[in-house]
């Protein structure tokens, strides 16, 4: 059983429970997110179709919960779990903490995320997925992708890194995070 730290809505810590109580009750808790990004690309993964929450969509490229012993810089154990990528945290650029909100019948996910950046140019080869969690890496035009996150754009054009084969996505090819989410992301990725 997973336990993560609960926080009050002003993001005072209030205690822990059970990630399952967590989503059910709808508590406000602490995430890692880590964007990767190159001068012209950023890269997104789709979950895998074996995943029980949003399975084959399309998300941040490494994200996860913080466990109630783990401080933030910890969370770049979901970096190198899910991608196969070390990264030293020092290296990444924090664009801050965005409050996020996913609500669903039976799921409501109050996350305080920890939102990251990583800057580097990436091969196919630098990828070891991890199976049952990651399907696929993907690049989107960096300018493209902000425009989709600022609802600009309906569908930008989204390649699979490891195949070569491109398609169209839109936001509801993603994981389901609230509008004002994406709008801050494409805000940060505006300045890098």
């Amino acid at each position: 059983m997973e336990w993560i730290k609960v926080f009050d809505e002003n993001f005072q810590w209030i205690g822990e429970d059970t990630r399952e109580n967590v989503h059910q009750q709808g508590k406000w808790h602490e995430t890692f997110h880590c964007w990767f990004v190159d001068r012209q690309f950023i890269y997104v993964q789709k979950r895998s179709d074996a995943k029980s929450d949003f399975p084959s969509l399309f998300d941040i490229t490494a994200a996860g919960h913080l466990e109630a012993t783990e401080k933030v810089e910890d969370g770049v154990r979901e970096i190198e779990e899910e991608l196969g990528v070390n990264v030293q945290f020092s290296r990444l650029t924090s664009v801050g903490v965005v409050r996020d909100i996913i609500k669903l019948p039976g799921f409501c996910d109050y996350e305080f995320a920890h939102v990251f950046i990583y800057v580097s140019s990436f091969e196919p080869t630098d990828f070891i997925l991890q199976e049952g969690e990651v399907d696929s890496i993907h690049e989107i035009e960096k300018e493209d992708f902000i425009r989709l996150c600022s609802q600009e754009v309906n569908k930008v054009k989204c390649r699979n890194i490891m195949l070569d084969t491109v398609t169209e996505i839109g936001l509801d090819d993603f994981v389901p995070h609230h509008s004002s989410y994406f709008e801050a992301i494409a805000k940060k990725l505006a300045f890098v």
